[in-house]
């Protein structure tokens, strides 16, 4: 398997910026992702339209104005949208930032506090919103001293959280949750198979009509949509880390045609397979 890419969910994507481990970008609907996991605390901040991720098996609507806290080590994935569908996304190194010492309080922390902003207070929300913006301007013109500046927000931040109520937990998940998270397994297993909504409905014991209903209900997208996104993710990846001619890196990534695969990819990035290369290498 190519290294840094894992079909069975666990995607580890170090948040690295000339060497100090802190990104930050802004991102559209269009930038999905499926179930990985990473080291790093990822915070999202809705700027416009919705965005749905799922954290563990539950999905979490992001509309403009809210704020996602991911946790460290949690597993989640990010819906396909539309491009007008657009979030601000800050990941960061709780143990560089936290450390074991004085901070390691806070850091933990960050694994037990409500993950929504709906949860924590007006007040709190907007100093977290006002933080994530101040954080992104001293981010992107990488002016001296911008380290420290960042390292000073990211504290911030962790001081906010800290004075937050833990999260209610019921210990056990609703049934509901449970079945999306066992058909986001599946399509993360098999989405680089002929796949298709009858085959999983069949293997998973749903009719299709049960599996396409609730699919989109707990998403906010349709299965065939969520199923092609998997798979341009993959070609994303090909086309930017190898030299596969793009008929093989239609075949690699799932797609059942190179026609098909031209004008999915095209409806997403706005550009060819070949474009995006050009781009992507420089």
């Amino acid at each position: 398997m190519e290294k840094g890419f894992s079909t069975a969910g666990s995607l580890y994507e170090p948040p690295v910026e000339n060497g100090f481990p802190l990104k930050m970008t802004r991102a559209t609907g269009g930038q999905a992702f499926i179930y990985h996991w990473h080291d790093a605390a990822e915070l999202l901040l809705g700027l416009s339209g919705e965005t749905t991720a799922g954290i563990a098996d539950r999905p979490y609507r992001l509309g403009k104005g809210d704020i996602l806290l991911i946790p460290p080590g949690e597993s989640h994935c990010l819906f396909p949208s539309g491009a007008e569908d657009t979030r601000l996304v800050l990941m960061f190194e709780p143990k560089f930032f936290l450390g074991d010492g004085a901070y390691a309080g806070s850091r933990e922390k960050l694994s037990s506090i409500p993950l929504h902003s709906d949860d924590w207070g007006e007040e709190t929300k907007r100093q977290v919103r006002d933080l994530l913006y101040r954080l992104e301007q001293a981010f992107q013109p990488k002016a001296p001293g911008w380290q420290a500046e960042t390292g000073g927000i990211i504290l911030l931040l962790a001081a906010l959280f800290t004075r937050l109520p833990p999260r209610e937990t019921t210990g056990s998940h609703p049934r509901q949750d449970d079945t999306l998270r066992k058909v986001l397994g599946y399509l993360s297993d098999h989405y680089l198979e002929p796949v298709t909504l009858e085959s999983c409905a069949h293997a998973l014991g749903f009719t299709p009509a049960y599996l396409s209903s609730f699919f989109k209900a707990k998403s906010g997208a349709t299965f065939h949509r969520y199923l092609q996104n998997l798979r341009l993710k993959k070609a994303e990846w090909m086309l930017g880390s190898t030299d596969w001619p793009v008929a093989q890196v239609a075949e690699e990534s799932g797609f059942a045609s190179l026609k098909t695969f031209f004008r999915v990819f095209k409806e997403q990035y706005r550009m060819t397979p070949l474009q995006y290369r050009k781009e992507k290498n420089g």
